[in-house]
């Protein structure tokens, strides 16, 4: 019995051996062009005289020179200072790659932040709201912002002096002055104050509940597979559009109304493409129809560059072989194609497929 343990015992000293030597190879190749020669002739030499002692079968030889040969791999490889710290930092870096990765070039996200495609996806909305509700305090508030993107917002004067009775709208936002400072303030706040009104460092300008805008989901992939279809929800790069309002080097997402080569008008509520309304897919015909919250195609008032404008009805927008219209399903408020015409191919980042926050009765596919 005495003999048998004494083999199994051996038998694994020898599978250690074997590992350790295989080990040591490996790293001894690894760090060749970054470590000192001594170091790497020192394991060279530590492997050679373990593999003698192997070969001899004596054990105590086996055992001591499996030692310097470890001593000479700490030398060549010196152990790191928090090592489980470090292989932590190293498996969230790697995810953070591969997670940028997959957003370069495969799925990337995006917020709405107006309203120009209601009620299909929704940008940021406020409700009026003088003062905070016993839900409005830490941390209670936590979990209707961390659900429903939802929260109570003030905007205070950060300086002392009189509210101007100037102010700058745009999709987003009304901008006001006190004492020329600019205060920016979400639409549909209510404003405590009047204009000429005298203000105080740190005084309550305007508050309301603030809901942010839908979050979604853009494919950048499956373009590169098939050509964009009329009803596609789609993102794109607004690099090229020379219009005044439209943000450069921005992202806009609208609905794709008209393909490329196509003529375009507008006939409220209807959307006609060489002469025929368009009613199919079926947001179109919903839209028409002014079904769930939806007002039909509008005609914007002409700014004098305007494509499609009131007061021109029949005029006709003609897209290139490269072109694309979007438009907003809220076009009683959307700055879009009737207004800098078609987008290029070139331009377009991909459709969206996804509301993924926040949480509500919108969250999931969208169409």
């Amino acid at each position: 019995m005495r003999g048998l343990s004494e083999w199994l015992s051996r038998r694994r000293l020898r599978k250690a051996v074997r590992h350790l030597l295989h080990e040591a190879a490996h790293l001894r190749r690894m760090r060749e062009d970054i470590a000192s020669s001594a170091s790497i002739d020192a394991v060279r030499r530590a492997e050679e005289e373990l593999r003698h002692a192997r070969q001899s079968g004596d054990r105590q030889k086996m055992e001591e020179a499996a030692e310097r040969l470890g001593a000479a791999l700490e030398l060549l490889a010196p152990p790191r200072a928090h090592p489980r710290l470090r292989e932590n930092l190293e498996v969230l870096v790697v995810a953070l790659v591969v997670a940028m990765g997959f957003r370069t070039y495969f799925i990337q996200p995006f917020k709405i932040p107006t309203g120009s495609m209601q009620p299909t996806l929704y940008g940021i909305t406020v409700t009026p709201q003088k003062g905070k509700k016993w839900y409005d305090y830490f941390p209670i508030n936590l979990i209707p912002l961390a659900l429903f993107g939802e929260r109570y917002q003030e905007v205070r004067a950060r300086a002392d002096g009189r509210l101007e009775a100037r102010f700058d709208e745009s999709e987003e936002s009304i901008r006001l002055y006190v004492s020329g400072v600019p205060h920016d303030l979400p639409r549909g706040m209510v404003v405590n104050v009047q204009p000429g009104s005298q203000v105080r460092r740190g005084e309550i300008l305007a508050s309301g509940r603030v809901r942010l805008g839908d979050h979604i989901f853009v494919n950048k992939v499956i373009y590169n597979f098939s050509r964009p279809k009329r009803g596609d929800i789609f993102v794109f790069s607004t690099d090229g559009i020379d219009y005044p309002r439209i943000r450069p080097d921005s992202f806009y997402i609208k609905r794709i109304a008209a393909l490329p080569g196509e003529q375009v008008q507008l006939d409220p509520p209807y959307l006609v493409v060489n002469g025929s309304p368009v009613i199919k897919p079926y947001p179109f015909e919903r839209m028409q129809d002014k079904r769930k919250g939806y007002h039909g195609y509008q005609l914007p008032i002409s700014d004098g560059r305007t494509r499609l404008a009131l007061g021109f009805r029949g005029q006709t927008l003609k897209l290139s072989e490269f072109q694309y219209l979007p438009l907003g399903d809220n076009t009683m408020s959307s700055l879009d194609g009737r207004y800098f015409g078609g987008v290029d191919r070139k331009n377009i980042v991909g459709p969206a497929f996804m509301v993924y926050w926040p949480f509500g009765r919108r969250w999931g596919w969208v169409r």
